[in-house]
């Protein structure tokens, strides 16, 4: 099933006219053509649940804006919203006979492709168990397909084995879970504390007398490494968002560095620091963290639009200095 498409930023305003105020939304279009929308405040930071519009209304009442270069921090789950564009196909498209009274025995034969679990199981003599082989151990070729891509890699059918020899190999993988449950709870109480000390810092940042210190301990906060895990990824970025919203560009450059850091691989953290290199003026790295962005999800819009601000940007400052 296809996945719903982030369109970008559009408003909603009855005429658009520059005496109404729009109210601005993050929209995704669906699979079955519809569009979820998310109501955002002055800052573009979602303060409602995703809601969905038909195409028909959305054409009618909604405009894109694509001079504002936002997306969200967080994907929603439109999980909801997708199900609804998925029909279940029929089983047999033939009216089926009558099925007499007290002859549910008959029914195979009024309906070829219809037969109870145990006829079915009597005629085809399926196997009572199924072992899935995860591993790359050596058997004969199958008579099928395998499936590598969800990770298994070989299904082999055996007859007349107790499910209890196929549940204990399992047994030696309980120490790996509690040890990652126990890793899943450090990194969990040091975000917690990290957090804790962020919201007091910027707090601290709007009183004149403790402004210098709460600087200074926000760039030592950046500089963290004990305890840190890639999983703390998108708690730098929060703080980078923060900050920056807090016209605090290179403070928050310092935290959008690090989240690229703990996860080179994701786009959006890219596309974090493109945008605030692009307002500190540093507009070749911005298009190089875009151009890995792109390599990572290259349907996005969204970089595309940036990466032609940032070319824009850059010829109005060489047109200024020929000027001067």
């Amino acid at each position: 099933m296809r996945r719903s498409k982030f369109s970008g930023v559009f408003s909603f305003s009855a005429d658009w006219t520059a005496s109404r105020s729009k109210t601005h939304f993050f929209v995704w279009e669906l699979p079955d053509g519809a569009y979820a929308v998310q109501e955002l405040n002055a800052a573009f930071q979602p303060v409602a649940e995703v809601e969905r519009v038909s195409a028909k209304s959305f054409t009618r009442e909604f405009k894109a804006e694509p001079n504002i270069l936002a997306m969200p921090v967080v994907t929603p789950d439109l999980s909801h919203f997708e199900a609804r564009s998925v029909t279940p196909q029929p089983q047999n498209t033939a009216p089926a006979a009558p099925k007499p009274v007290g002859k549910a025995a008959d029914a195979p034969a009024a309906n070829p492709g219809f037969a109870p679990l145990e006829m079915a199981k009597a005629k085809s003599k399926l196997p009572d168990s199924v072992q899935v082989i995860t591993g790359k151990a050596e058997q004969p070729p199958l008579p099928f397909a395998t499936r590598t891509a969800t990770g298994v890699t070989a299904v082999r059918y055996e007859e007349g084995q107790p499910p209890a020899t196929q549940t204990a190999p399992a047994a030696p993988a309980a120490p790996k879970k509690a040890y990652d449950l126990e890793a899943a709870r450090k990194a969990k109480v040091v975000e917690t504390k990290l957090r804790e000390t962020f919201r007091q810092t910027l707090l601290r940042l709007k009183r004149p007398r403790e402004r210098k210190a709460a600087l200074l301990a926000l760039e030592q906060l950046a500089q963290t490494n004990e305890g840190i895990t890639p999983s703390h990824k998108h708690m730098f970025r929060d703080f980078g968002v923060r900050l920056r919203q807090n016209s605090q560009p290179n403070l928050a450059l310092l935290f959008t560095r690090k989240a690229v850091e703990l996860a080179p691989e994701d786009d959006h953290a890219h596309f974090n620091l493109a945008r605030i290199l692009c307002s500190l003026g540093m507009y070749d790295e911005a298009a190089a963290h875009i151009a890995t962005a792109l390599s990572v999800s290259s349907e996005e819009p969204l970089y595309f639009k940036l990466l032609e601000h940032i070319r824009e940007l850059k010829q109005a400052r060489s047109a200024a200095r020929a000027a001067r």
